[in-house]
């Protein structure tokens, strides 16, 4: 199995999420990221990554672009993509010392400071997914919250 990302212009229409979704349950695949944009026409595109076998994966391909609100699903090859993963941070409660040693191991993994009030430190990191993970695994001593927007890919082509 290997991962396969597919790129889906559809409607922007309730119910087109689960429609999509719902795909994949059926046939017991599980979808590792998904993000939902608008695109500049108003359409919706909607990109995911699963696992899967490549005859797997080219069958839920033709079997989403059968669906009513999809316009067209277009495989996205992880090798010639620019992949992108965003993470907020909030951390407990510090006092300034600690505040400034997670702003400077913070610092260190490539993310930023977008906020510090009553010793809560919110913060931005965006990168490769192993590089989020990675910083998030390193930070989380400090944290309490995190937020990720799962992983983006837009193609180099």
């Amino acid at each position: 199995m290997k991962t396969h990302i597919f790129s889906i212009l559809c409607d922007n229409v309730p119910g087109v999420m689960m429609r999509v979704s719902r795909c994949f349950t059926r046939r017991q695949i599980n979808i590792d990221s998904i993000t939902v944009g608008i695109e500049p026409s108003g359409l919706a595109r909607i990109i995911l990554s699963f696992q899967a076998e490549d005859q797997t994966a080219e069958h839920m391909r033709k079997v989403l672009e059968r669906l009513i609100p999809i316009i067209q699903v277009e495989i996205i090859d992880p090798s010639r993509a620019v992949v992108r993963e965003v993470a907020l941070l909030k951390t407990r409660r510090m006092e300034e010392r600690e505040l400034m040693e997670f702003v400077e191991k913070l610092e260190r993994t490539g993310g930023k400071m977008i906020e510090i009030k009553d010793g809560v430190a919110t913060a931005e990191l965006s990168g490769e997914h192993f590089k989020v993970e990675e910083a998030v695994r390193e930070l989380s001593p400090y944290l309490r919250e995190v937020a990720r927007s799962g992983q983006v890919y837009l193609s180099k082509e």
